[in-house]
């Protein structure tokens, strides 16, 4: 289904590094790719983060390694 899509970073202490999607998208597949870089363009140091997929309907986090 068409619907709004939000994904954000978070850092293990529970503060907003990156909004990696904002925006409407249609129904079906898709990706999104984070290089490790937040909201500022500063390079994020290797760790475990948070990402959170929020839609209309229903909203997930999960846990993610960042290695570099």
């Amino acid at each position: 289904n068409t619907g709004n899509v939000t994904i954000e970073i978070f850092n293990i202490q529970g503060q907003k590094v990156k909004t990696l999607v904002n925006r409407t998208n249609t129904g079906g597949d898709h990706e999104v790719e984070w290089h490790g870089i937040d909201d500022n363009g500063t390079v994020v140091a290797s760790g475990i983060y948070f990402y959170k997929m929020k839609t209309d309907s229903s909203s997930a986090i999960r846990k993610m390694l960042l290695l570099k």
